[in-house]
């Protein structure tokens, strides 16, 4: 038995490969358990559940409030969830990303939700279930969206506050990511929100304000994942890890000092790393850093609203590699000020870079974003089955004259088989043993995707 249950939903048709903790469901059962509420998290994607499994543990459980998580691509995963439990508890309530970024409107797209939550919940959440469960008839706080109301929540500014999140709750075994095969993984957050303006980005969440935890707040929960939770490999889920070089340095040199043997990756921006952060973070277990390159193209980066320069590009991975830290690139096709031939020279472009991996993507609305607005103006928006690999549900994408989903389709097949199927590339990974496993791990669904 518990009052609130809260379910990260099974994703319809698809088991991932990649399977990583839900934070924010891990925050919102510590920020319960702070209040003398004691929930249950189903992580179902994680735990290879279907929805008729995650009904039966609804069932057995008996909560009176369900909680459930939601992106844009995959609402529809909770939606079908909504409606398959609306008869077994009193209470929905769907937060996460894309109640974040519509508000109301998760009320036209699914009645039966009874609120939605906008923006950092661990506030304000604990406050609506305890309303709740007196029998509170009207409700109005920040961050909750009713059919007549919404208002987001402030943003948290004291992270340090924040529980932990609930890692007993979630079933820690079974999260794998394969740049990281065959090690326990985490994820952690360490600091919230990105200064920044990239076109794309949807800050509905977190904001643009960058607000940190200290590095000794993030320390103490590393030392927990590593000496409790037996978790070897770390992925820093923050927009911008990179941002603050002295908190990096510290945080670094506080696994170092701690004996914490980890492997970790996190997310850089290619204008604000140098020489000496890369120094500390290699030493520190720093393995991989992703970068959100997009492209070589001036007029395609300005476009996005990056703010960096293809100098800028190179002379990031450059220093990365030369540090000893691999490196993962982002790109983006589909950008309306780019063709075809000019997303040829960007996979050129990765391949003189020396990326030791890549993420090719297509150019997404998400609600929430700057581009998302822009979209909607132009007649550009449209929600389609996903043309890239490892993408779930219908995603947000931007579909003009040119770039249709058949010749976005086409690219991004053309870039995935480029880089991964290059005889050096497959030789390179086949030199570790490490290297051979991941390959044929990844090879394999990447191949059942590019005959498709």
């Amino acid at each position: 038995m518990a009052e609130v249950v809260l379910v990260n939903p099974p994703i319809l048709g698809k088991i991932p490969a990649l399977k990583v903790p839900p934070l924010g469901l891990g925050y919102l059962a510590s920020s319960l358990r702070q209040e003398g509420i004691e929930p249950k998290i189903i992580d179902a994607p994680a735990l290879g559940l279907n929805l008729t499994q995650v009904l039966t543990l609804i069932k057995q459980y008996s909560p009176k409030i369900l909680g459930i998580t939601a992106t844009s691509p995959l609402k529809d995963s909770a939606y079908k969830l909504v409606g398959a439990s609306r008869s077994l508890v009193k209470w929905i309530i769907l937060g996460g990303a894309h109640p974040s970024a519509v508000g109301r409107k998760i009320f036209e797209e699914c009645p039966e939700i009874d609120f939605g939550f906008q923006g950092e919940g661990e506030e304000q959440f604990p406050i609506l279930v305890k309303k709740l469960l007196r029998g509170e008839k009207e409700i109005f706080l920040p961050g909750v969206i009713t059919p007549k109301k919404d208002s987001k929540s402030a943003l948290i500014s004291d992270l340090d506050r924040l529980a932990f999140p609930s890692w007993d709750l979630l079933p820690m075994r079974n999260y794998r990511h394969p740049l990281f095969p065959g090690k326990r993984i985490a994820t952690i957050i360490s600091s919230r929100g990105c200064p920044y303006h990239c076109i794309f980005c949807d800050k509905s969440v977190s904001g643009s304000r960058w607000r940190a935890r200290s590095p000794e707040n993030v320390l103490e929960e590393i030392e927990e994942l590593y000496f409790q939770e037996n978790v070897k490999a770390i992925i820093f889920y923050d927009d911008l890890f990179t941002l603050d070089k002295k908190r990096v340095i510290e945080i670094c040199q506080g696994i170092i000092d701690r004996k914490i043997k980890i492997s970790w990756k996190c997310e850089g921006r290619v204008n604000i790393v140098d020489e000496e952060m890369l120094y500390w973070m290699k030493r520190a277990g720093c393995e991989i850093i992703a970068y959100g390159i997009e492209t070589k193209h001036q007029e395609g980066l300005d476009w996005l609203k990056k703010g960096v320069s293809e100098k800028e590009i190179e002379r990031a991975v450059h220093l990365t590699k030369k540090a000893g830290i691999k490196v993962l690139g982002y790109f983006i096709f589909g950008i309306p000020v780019e063709d075809y031939q000019q997303e040829l020279e960007n996979i050129e472009f990765a391949f003189e870079l020396g990326l030791d991996y890549v993420q090719f993507g297509s150019l997404s609305p998400f609600p929430g974003s700057e581009l998302y607005q822009l979209a909607l103006e132009r007649g550009w928006y449209q929600e389609k089955k996903a043309p890239a690999p490892e993408e779930y549900g219908k995603r947000p994408l931007l579909i003009t004259e040119y770039w249709t989903w058949e010749r976005l389709e086409s690219i991004l097949k053309t870039a995935y088989r480029r880089f991964y199927f290059r005889p050096s590339y497959l030789l390179k990974r086949l030199i570790s043993f490490r290297g051979f496993l991941d390959l044929f791990r990844s090879g394999i669904q990447l191949k059942k995707w590019l005959k498709r």
